[in-house]
């Protein structure tokens, strides 16, 4: 990146210069979740409109619909995909790659599993093409992590069958395994506490107590993140459950320490839920129902979320039918 911009700084290359700002975004994203990165993104994607570089317009709207889907921006995230959708007839396969992805993400998150496998089977074929690893290990990290999140939304008011539970930690260990092989790194701790997840569902509380401790001395799981929280609340839950009350105190007052106010709805359910079992299993039943009626609330405002995204993803529904290039 350093080496670009010193050779093409003077703008001399508008595509030089929109896929320098393409890998800027990028390196804030993966790197720190840096909230510039949409910014830097949304930038490049209005040169490459302005240039009429149509390659680029699916790129960059590729990528937007993948941060907006992890942020949360559902109808910006809509808009992105249409727009890269009708743009790609003079893609190389990295823009449709990626759209495939993501339109896979939200689908599996909108619990709709026919339409995500259409989608991921694309992104798969495309990702082997262009010899992506790096795609092909999020699609298997993504399905897997999206399907424990979502099975631990539903736990908190029903049983999870014991047959999709194998088939959860199934695919858990398939991702895990695939990383290793691959020698990815960069979803190692994201990996771990989706593994910590799979052991919550399955009521492994020793288990995921241990993971989680190993996780959190590692250090590489970002401060003040949903992910950080959950693993305190998780570990608080476990740790009473074994009867380990003075490290569970301990665990719960760091999960009560971060402020939960932009989380996602999801994470908030189940947040409030582990804090909720946590209160009770230490006696303290007043806490425990207003940690109970909190995650109630989230819970509702993450079927809204889902029924919305449900709505925006219908022209997608079908799978992809590829452009015909002239």
């Amino acid at each position: 990146r350093k080496e670009l911009r010193t050779a093409f700084g003077d703008g001399r290359s508008p595509q030089v210069s929109i896929l320098i700002m393409c890998l800027e975004a990028l390196l804030l994203f993966f790197r720190d979740l840096d909230s510039g990165a949409r910014d830097r993104l949304l930038r490049a994607n209005l040169l490459s409109v302005a240039c009429r570089e149509t390659a680029l317009v699916a790129l960059t709207s590729a990528w937007l619909a993948h941060i907006d889907f992890n942020a949360g921006r559902f109808e910006t995230m809509a808009r992105s995909m249409q727009t890269c959708s009708e743009a790609l007839e003079s893609d190389d396969g990295t823009a449709s790659c990626r759209l495939s992805l993501v339109l896979g993400d939200a689908f599996v998150y909108a619990g709709e599993e026919s339409a995500a496998r259409k989608w991921y089977d694309d992104a798969r074929v495309s990702a082997n093409k262009l010899g992506d690893q790096a795609a092909i290990g999020a699609i298997t990290y993504n399905r897997a992590a999206l399907h424990v999140s979502n099975a631990r939304i539903r736990k908190l008011s029903s049983a999870i069958p014991p047959a999709e539970m194998t088939l959860i930690d199934a695919e858990v260990r398939s991702a895990v395994n695939y990383q290793a092989v691959a020698r990815l790194t960069s979803l190692d701790h994201l990996l771990r506490s989706t593994s910590v997840g799979a052991l919550m569902l399955a009521d492994l509380h020793a288990e995921a107590s241990n993971a989680i401790l190993g996780l959190i001395a590692s250090s590489a799981v970002p401060s003040d993140s949903a992910e950080l929280a959950l693993l305190y609340s998780d570990n608080a839950h476990a740790l009473a459950r074994q009867g380990k009350f003075e490290l569970a105190d301990q665990m719960a007052v760091a999960a009560t320490s971060i402020d939960p106010k932009a989380f996602d709805s999801d994470d908030k359910a189940i947040l409030f839920d582990g804090l909720a079992c946590y209160f009770t299993l230490v006696g303290n039943n007043e806490v425990a129902s207003a940690y109970r009626t909190r995650s109630e609330a989230a819970l509702s405002q993450q079927q809204a979320t889902i029924a919305q995204l449900s709505h925006l993803l219908q022209p997608f529904a079908s799978g992809p039918v590829r452009p015909t290039k002239a």
